[in-house]
């Protein structure tokens, strides 16, 4: 994914985004919180240059947060990965590029509230890919 090299969002909006994002995927997945998530290690890298070490400290404690080959949210019943379509619809989300067509956007009194398609997601129950609570 191509991204300006001086962004109007920074880039750890785009991480935190993703990060929730992928969360919130498995929670709808699975009716339960994630026991962990993974970030590749050069977002990581770039969140602790940006936030510092104490808050990515602070994040891996709350939420299982480590280094993995993508967006992976995971835990006993399985995991939830974001596909291609999730890394380019993020864009839309941050007002970087258009909306996604197939992104519905509630208005709440709390504010937009975004619908995205489940295609952005890969989900895989415990199970079918022989290891989904990759416990560290």
């Amino acid at each position: 994914m191509d991204l300006p090299s001086n962004p109007p969002v920074s880039p750890a909006v785009r991480i935190t985004v993703l990060l929730r994002l992928v969360s919130e995927g498995f929670q709808d997945a699975f009716a339960a919180r994630p026991a962990w998530l993974e970030a590749p290690a050069v977002d990581l890298a770039e969140l602790r240059e940006i936030v510092g070490v104490e808050r990515v400290k602070q994040l891996r404690s709350a939420t299982g947060l480590r280094e993995g080959a993508t967006y992976t949210a995971g835990g006993p019943a399985g995991t939830v990965t974001l596909a291609a379509a999730a890394h380019e619809g993020v864009l839309g989300l941050l007002g970087l590029a258009a909306l996604p067509p197939d992104v519905v956007v509630e208005e709440t009194p709390d504010g937009a509230r975004y619908h995205v398609p489940e295609d952005w997601f890969v989900t895989a129950p415990a199970g079918r890919n022989g290891s989904a609570d990759r416990a560290r």
